[in-house]
């Protein structure tokens, strides 16, 4: 009976190998058929003596194209030292520098800037004391305030500001909080104009061509949804209140989410979001309105290149299912997270960047939701069994600026899981409309620049060089990539190097990667 088991099964197993080789022969050749761009110019670097054990690097593109370097030291908690702020201009050459005293238990949560200031936020031993450091954009000169929360449970998540004014994004005990801090007054102020729990937030910015602080926020009444658009002054007055709902209609099943706001002024305004079907927590596509409430579908199953992360045999049967579920009148769910990135100017209109995520459950139980679905969660609730967030791919989107769809693409992942929900890529558009995405993984970069009506490769990837033709790099270790200005990007990490002759160094790294725009065929 074994004997008889093993000559069937022996058979059938060499089937499924040959299968899956097939299949895998056709996912490569798949691959190699598409065009692969040429990598990005590495051109201007900078170096800073320094180590990861010692240090700690914060690294942030400034309004005014610049780069902004907060280097702190790791022993800081348990003692004096000093922290010290760099500006660095497009070639990465060193405006300023300014050193200031780190104070123990002194931690820096947030950095934002406006036209004139740098505004570093400190938390501190005290759970209601903040730091503040109002540095000077031009100089890098600057002194710093303390302020006091509202209440010690409340935990910052976002800061931005406007003339002068900063505004905070805050949780307190997964409760919504927006609070206003005024450096020139001690009481950070409660704004009670937004309520809602975490993952409820959907926009939280400033716009700079009209001076306001705006809000979005997903409100459900367990029936029916719809998404309130908030704009306030720098004073924290109201000056906006817009309601997005679907219409009334027994037939329309769509759930509205959170969504992310154009620049502009409230005429030309557009809120673009995903939406569900009777689902707040699952996509199915993504919707656009003005602030009137004029609203615009965009199924997922409609968009060119969404299913291209896919084998090529399961993108033909994924699209032959939502075929069959069209003709039938049924709505085909699947359970897509998506995290929308910040709306992006375009030459077209806008452009938006989404990535589709999954939650992994240490007991594999995928039906089993937690409130840790907001937009940045952090891992605090000791009765989670959420383990982390799988990334599968990426889409692009480029509207109109009345909100139609003029083209889309998509970038396939490497199906990694991270313990927080952030994003996990930075895009950046280039004077011709094509965008570029990348990400680190490992000791690479991994990019792609998509277009209209292009299928690119998504296997892409570039190692950060060391100065000098002529030295060896030891060791890399890839931190992060930020978008910089147009088609440029700066990667940052730390390097262990050996020159040709003398001593081997191990320094902080910003490498510009420059992009260039590719011919449209």
């Amino acid at each position: 009976m074994i004997a008889q088991i093993r000559s069937f099964t022996c058979p059938f197993l060499l089937l499924l190998l040959c299968w899956g080789g097939t299949f895998s022969a056709h996912a490569r050749q798949r691959n190699k058929d598409k065009e692969k761009p040429a990598p990005p110019a590495q051109t201007y670097r900078a170096e800073i003596e320094s180590n990861s054990f010692d240090d700690d690097h914060t690294v942030r593109a400034l309004p005014d194209s610049s780069l902004l370097v907060v280097s702190t030291k790791n022993s800081s908690w348990f003692g004096k030292a000093d922290f010290v702020v760099s500006k660095y201009d497009r070639q990465l050459q060193l405006v300023w520098q300014e050193k200031y005293e780190h104070k123990p238990s002194h931690d820096l949560l947030h950095i934002a800037a406006d036209r004139n200031l740098i505004y570093l936020l400190f938390s501190t031993a005290s759970s209601k004391k903040l730091v503040l450091y109002q540095l000077r954009l031009a100089t890098g000169k600057g002194s710093f305030s303390e302020h006091e929360l509202p209440s010690s449970y409340i935990n910052i998540r976002e800061m931005a500001a406007l003339d002068g004014q900063v505004f905070l994004s805050g949780l307190d005990r997964q409760n919504l909080n927006m609070l206003h801090l005024n450096p020139s007054e001690e009481a950070i102020k409660l704004l009670p104009a937004v309520f809602g729990m975490e993952e409820d937030l959907g926009e939280f910015r400033v716009d700079t061509l009209t001076r306001a602080v705006e809000f979005v926020v997903e409100e459900s009444n367990g029936w029916r949804s719809r998404v309130q658009t908030k704009r306030m002054n720098t004073k924290g007055e109201v000056i906006g209140t817009y309601f997005i709902q679907p219409e009334m209609d027994y037939r329309n099943d769509n759930t509205l989410q959170a969504g992310r706001l154009t620049p502009g002024d409230t005429l030309t305004k557009r809120l673009i979001g995903t939406y569900g079907h009777r689902t707040s927590i699952f996509a199915k596509g993504l919707f656009t309105s003005d602030l009137a409430g004029n609203l615009q579908y965009y199924d997922f199953s409609k968009l060119s290149h969404f299913f291209e992360y896919l084998s090529p045999r399961a993108e033909r049967r994924m699209k032959a299912k939502f075929a069959r579920q069209e003709a039938k009148g049924k709505p085909l769910v699947l359970r897509y997270r998506m995290l929308l990135h910040p709306v992006i100017p375009h030459p077209l209109g806008y452009a938006v960047v989404g990535e589709v995520y999954y939650p992994q459950y240490r007991d594999n139980n995928l039906y089993q939701y937690s409130p840790l679905a907001g937009r940045y969660p952090e891992l605090r609730d000791i009765r989670s069994r959420v383990d982390g967030f799988r990334f599968t791919h990426a889409i692009v989107c480029v509207f109109d600026k009345e909100g139609k769809l003029v083209w889309d693409n998509s970038y396939k992942l490497k199906n990694r899981t991270y313990p927080l929900l952030a994003p996990t890529i930075e895009a950046g558009v280039n004077p011709q409309g094509h965008i570029t995405l990348v990400y680190p993984d490992e000791e690479y970069i991994w990019y792609k620049t998509v277009r209209p009506n292009a299928s690119l490769s998504d296997e892409e990837k570039v190692e950060v060089r060391v100065r000098e033709e002529s030295e060896k790099m030891l060791t890399n270790q890839t931190d992060g990539i930020i978008h910089f200005y147009g088609s440029n990007f700066v990667a940052f990490g730390f390097q262990r190097i050996r020159p040709a002759q003398g001593e081997s160094r191990t320094v902080f790294y910003l490498q510009n990667m420059a992009f260039e725009p590719t011919a449209t065929p």
